[in-house]
């Protein structure tokens, strides 16, 4: 299904259009292999400033966790999307935030990636 400004989803809900949403592609070692302008503002530098990074810099909840098994996302993780775990989320300048992600696999990618939308959690920042 693909996403339009009029389908009904929590990101419409919030106000948000498609393209305000937060969206990486990694490599299944984690690596980030695209971020779209909302993400990389999101994280506070420029796009291509991510790719390259390994994920785990700015959601460390995501460094020990195996992205992928086989083609398809961990069902570890898609459950914990599924019950709106929050993650924590460190930007580029080093503030902490709680997010909620979304993972997809990203079809017709070779090698095997894998698609994040980030929707935070508020504006407050957390302590560490």
């Amino acid at each position: 299904m693909a996403f339009s400004e009029t389908t009904n989803n929590s990101f419409a809900d919030n106000g948000l259009a498609i393209n305000d949403v937060a969206r990486l592609t990694l490599y299944e070692n984690g690596i980030i292999k695209e971020c779209n302008k909302a993400g990389a503002d999101l994280l506070g530098c420029a796009p291509n400033k991510l790719t390259r990074q390994n994920i785990s810099t700015f959601l460390p909840g995501l460094g020990e966790v195996p992205l992928l098994e086989g083609e398809r996302v961990n069902p570890y993780l898609r459950f914990l999307s599924r019950v709106g775990h929050q993650f924590e989320m460190i930007s580029v300048s080093g503030a902490h935030y709680m997010s909620q992600l979304f993972f997809n696999e990203a079809e017709n990618l070779s090698p095997h990636c894998l698609r994040i939308i980030i929707q935070p959690i508020g504006t407050q920042s957390v302590q560490s």
